[in-house]
């Protein structure tokens, strides 16, 4: 597949965000991390519109960050051809890994939604997030670079695991928090170790995401 330029890829982002900006507030920390270094972003996944919103907080953060999104998502009409303009990495299996340790070699940031896939309410609603993979943990193993978790919150009020379409309200406009730690490079050895120190961060800063998003 061609990578789009990265002119290319920051102005598809911009559109993204412009188009997402219309449907929802953006309330994101700033990464406090160099953006130029190679680093494992990962978050977790609750709508549909959390691909449209990470594309939106890389142009913000300016940061041209290659997202992982299963394959299947390419052969939907108009959806792959954006994932295709924004740099998205088809994968599926083991692939996964092989490919964003490559993009990460080559001095490119990704992101990986660790859950692997949009995860039902009743899932996520006990403790704010899904059972992770333990492909993200291999990957910051395999490629030594540093982990940044992203909690986010919200987007599974705009645009509902199930819906068709997103949600627009003129009178109720939605709200995305989104909320970062860095991580570092995690120095356990053990996959299920280093899986822990991830998701527990993550599950913070969606504790924290969401304490934002009530309190505005």
């Amino acid at each position: 597949m061609k990578v789009p330029s990265e002119k290319s890829l920051r102005r598809t982002q911009r559109r993204v965000f412009k188009f997402y900006r219309l449907l929802s507030n953006i309330d994101t920390d700033m990464p406090t991390i160099p953006t130029t270094e190679p680093t494992i972003l990962v978050a977790n996944h609750r709508s549909l519109a959390d691909l449209f919103l990470a594309a939106s907080l890389f142009h913000v953060w300016s940061w041209p960050v290659r997202p992982l999104v299963a394959g299947a998502y390419f052969k939907k009409p108009l959806i792959g051809s954006l994932l295709k303009k924004l740099g998205a990495v088809p994968v599926s299996g083991s692939d996964a890994i092989e490919s964003a340790a490559e993009i990460l070699s080559a001095g490119v940031s990704v992101a990986v939604m660790a859950e692997g896939r949009v995860v039902p309410p009743e899932e996520w609603k006990p403790t704010g997030v899904g059972e992770p993979k333990i492909g993200v943990a291999k990957l910051s193993l395999k490629s030594n670079c540093p982990v940044l978790a992203i909690g986010v919150a919200g987007t599974e009020d705009l645009w509902p695991r199930g819906r068709t379409l997103p949600r627009f309200s003129l009178r109720r406009r939605n709200t995305s928090s989104i909320r970062l730690k860095s991580l570092g490079i995690i120095e356990e050895t053990e996959p299920e170790a280093v899986l822990s120190i991830i998701w527990d961060g993550v599950k913070e800063m969606v504790e924290v995401a969401e304490a934002a998003r009530k309190a505005n």
